[in-house]
């Protein structure tokens, strides 16, 4: 007999054995999440009261305002944790509401009720569906209003809970179709928890994986663009609705195929089908050794690049976790310790797959690592040299509208070389000199009078079907063909647009907006003597700054030591702005930094400062000079030195107390106390402060990243330059100044007044 009860009826009916749900949510949504909007809106505005005493009133209330909007976006709009709840409803609504399929009598009791199979999926998949979809839309509805009430709502604010409720809404239904799936694959809710966690994370682990590999295997490998977020995963679909509605279809059609066919007797069993028993045991525990694999080798140190020690352990680890990886889940499978002995050939399939991968990643049987793309395939590239002539400042990248960026991502982005066959031949002849270079020392050993100077880059090639190739090179920037083609490629005007912070088009952008709000200020110096330019002189500069810059390649800049560094300040207002959301803290301003080189050779830039009062003439005036202190800490004797004492006990007695100190770097006693063999000596005769003065630079100017293979400063020496008690940088900067020798460029008398001969 079929029965007669309506559609309606049936909802109801399900409605009954799921209202502790129905009460979960409620009090989460209807309650908590109002409440919690409530809570925002009064930690803003007790946190804002000190605006009605620093601005008009009208002003504090505009801010004010401000702050509330963007306080009520954040909390009502789309937002992290509201995933997070989002995310264990579903799970929640799904496995309660299909939960009878884990009783074989529940499962009899429903196959003897008189209601298809098809109608019985569908009351329970939209009544999980209304659970959600009533108690959110109705405290958001409450929240609005709350936030309404206290002048926290515009046109903005609605948009965005208009944008949170369908994004929520397909989101929930994505997570709510991958449990629901969990369910049909599985027969016991504790194997349903774990299958979802599997959903969740298996492709992020399998990327961690593969990532890692690349790392640790691949010497050109470089991990920017190789972003370890999964593609099929609906966490990271968040705030993309298409993707999560076609998500949710796909997901959705596949629980529902699975309903269909899921056997009765499959209640209480581990996995649903026995088909997919082996498969998701293989899939399981090739990616878990792998990752075990990582783990061990950070831990004992492997690097195949260097050395193979250590391969030995990771070989066990793989072994290892799948022999007892295996047995563990055939024993979930079966629910019986016996399972341990069952399935050999899952094991023995396990490692044959995870040594193909293996053996793939360390002999690049895929060719990944000397992949070089093809001319004719190219549209542009970007070379990136890491932090290439970049104060130790830094500055900023900022794109069009302000936002900040890496290096990275903005010649990304802005660079398109287009003299390819010069970049492609530079990553041909560094990645075959590299090579050779890393097998010699291999071989020999490292030499501290080598010629080569290596310097990290990244090459991203934007190829013609739409797809980016990125890959790290290491260049010898003391190479004469190099050189070459450094020259080619740096000097050209893409490669400075692309990369250069003074040559940037957005930052034209940045400067034509100046206002009341975004005011400019720049400085001229060396770091230690500074001088502030006006905003029309920095403009002006700017553009004598570019002609030099056009003018200039890789070479020029090699052989030379900056004069000064111009560095530009934009600063933007952003008062009223919230800083996490809700927390109600507000910053006072955004300041973008352009900071650049000034080089001997900028002849117009060196004219137009001398004409305009700027100019420096030399690092330090003697005039300011009380007295000099040089430290001078003799590493070359301290390694010979540890050496010669070893690790003998008592060896310490052999050296004055006075050069006792604490250096982490060297540990001959194995108590973290080490040999000191540094040298003071202190000069206040006027001859020898002038001499060692011509020859010192400010840490500014020296102490920065030194890709170009350049005279670098002199890591032993340290020159303390203390001012005169009257004299005015005293009073501007501070009593004393960091200062350097270049290297080979030491006074004779220093060299001999600091050397260790503390030799007993």
């Amino acid at each position: 007999m079929i029965s007669k009860s309506s559609f309606l009826a049936d909802m109801k009916e399900n409605s009954k054995r799921r209202l502790w749900v129905l009460a979960v949510f409620t009090l989460v949504f209807i309650v908590l999440f109002p409440t919690f909007t409530a809570l925002v809106i009064n930690r803003i505005t007790s946190r804002s009261q000190w605006l009605f005493e620093t601005y008009e009133k009208v002003r504090a209330g505009q801010i004010l305002h401000e702050r509330l909007i963007s306080g009520m976006c954040g909390t009502i709009g789309v937002s992290r944790l509201m995933a997070v709840v989002t995310t264990a409803a579903a799970f929640i609504s799904a496995v309660q509401g299909f939960s009878y399929l884990y009783s074989r009598k529940k499962i009899d009791f429903y196959m003897g009720m008189p209601i298809k199979r098809k109608r019985r999926f569908f009351n329970i998949w939209l009544n999980g569906i209304l659970l959600y979809v009533i108690p959110y839309l109705t405290g958001l509805l409450i929240s609005i209003l709350i936030a309404a009430q206290n002048n926290a709502v515009d046109k903005t604010v609605i948009y965005e809970a208009a944008k949170a409720l369908y994004t929520n809404l397909l989101f929930y239904l994505c997570i709510y179709h991958m449990a629901v799936l969990a369910v049909m694959l599985t027969g016991n809710i504790i194997i349903t928890g774990f299958g979802f966690l599997v959903f969740c994370l298996y492709e992020y682990v399998v990327r961690i994986v593969v990532i890692g590999y690349k790392d640790l295997f691949f010497r050109y490998y470089s991990s920017y663009r190789m972003e370890a977020e999964p593609i099929l995963s609906p966490f990271f679909m968040y705030g993309h609705p298409l993707k999560l509605f076609i998500f949710a279809i796909v997901v959705g059609i596949l629980s529902y195929i699975c309903y269909l066919k899921r056997p009765a007797e499959a209640a209480g069993k581990s996995m649903t089908f026995e088909i997919t028993k082996p498969v998701v045991k293989i899939l399981l525990i090739v990616p878990a050794s792998l990752f075990a694999g990582l783990v061990i080798a950070d831990a004992v140190g492997f690097y195949p690049g260097s050395s193979m020690n250590g391969i030995g352990y990771v070989l066990f680890t793989f072994l290892f976790v799948i022999v007892i990886g295996s047995a563990l889940i055939q024993v979930i499978y079966e629910f019986d310790i016996k399972g341990i002995l069952h399935k050999k050939t899952h094991i023995v399939i396990s490692g044959v797959l995870t040594s193909l991968i293996f053996i793939g990643f360390r002999y690049d049987l895929t060719g990944y690592d000397g992949y070089i793309p093809k001319q004719n395939d190219i549209e542009s590239v970007a070379f990136v040299p890491d932090f290439y002539d970049m104060t130790w400042e830094g500055g900023t990248y900022f794109d069009s509208d302000g936002s900040f960026m890496t290096e990275l991502e903005y010649a990304d982005k802005y660079m398109e070389l287009s003299n390819v066959a010069d970049v492609c031949e530079l990553a041909e002849l560094s990645m075959k000199d590299y090579d050779q270079f890393l097998g010699q020392m291999e071989k020999e050993g490292y030499k501290e009078d080598q010629e080569e100077f290596w310097s990290y880059a990244t090459l991203i090639y934007h190829l013609k079907n739409g797809r980016n190739v990125t890959r790290a090179v290491w260049v010898d920037v003391n190479n004469d063909q190099t050189v070459q083609l450094l020259d080619s490629i740096m000097g050209s005007e893409e490669f400075k647009k692309g990369y250069m912070q003074g040559a940037s088009e957005n930052l034209d952008h940045m400067l034509e907006q100046a206002d009341a709000k975004r005011k400019i200020s720049a400085v001229y110096g060396n770091g230690i003597y500074t001088e502030k330019m006006s905003e029309k002189d920095a403009k002006d500069f700017l553009e004598v700054y570019r002609r030099d810059l056009a003018l200039t390649n890789f070479s020029k800049i090699k052989e030379c030591i900056p004069n000064a560094i111009f560095s530009l300040n934009i600063e933007e207002d952003v008062t009223g702005s919230i800083y996490g959301t809700w927390q109600g803290i507000s910053g006072s301003n955004k300041v973008h930094t352009v900071s650049v080189f000034i080089y001997p050779f900028y002849e117009e830039c060196i004219a137009w400062l001398k004409e305009h009062g700027y100019y420096m003439n030399g690092q330090l005036n003697v005039e300011d000079v009380a007295r000099v202190q040089v430290i001078n800490h003799n590493s070359a004797q301290r390694e010979r030195l540890a050496e010669k004492q070893g690790t003998v006990s008592g060896a310490a007695a052999d050296i004055n107390d006075a050069y006792l100190t604490y250096d982490a770097e060297i540990d001959i006693y194995g108590d973290n106390e080490a040999l000191d063999t540094r040298v003071y000596a202190e000069y206040t005769n006027l001859e020898e402060i002038e001499e060692i003065v011509n020859c010192v630079y400010p840490d500014e100017i020296v102490y920065s990243y030194n890709w170009n293979g350049r005279k670098s400063y002199d890591k032993d020496y340290e020159v303390i330059i203390y001012f005169k008690a009257d004299s005015e940088l005293n009073r501007e900067y501070g009593s004393y100044a960091y200062y350097y020798f270049l290297e080979e460029e030491i006074p004779d008398f220093v060299a001999k007044d600091t050397k260790y001969t503390n030799y007993k």
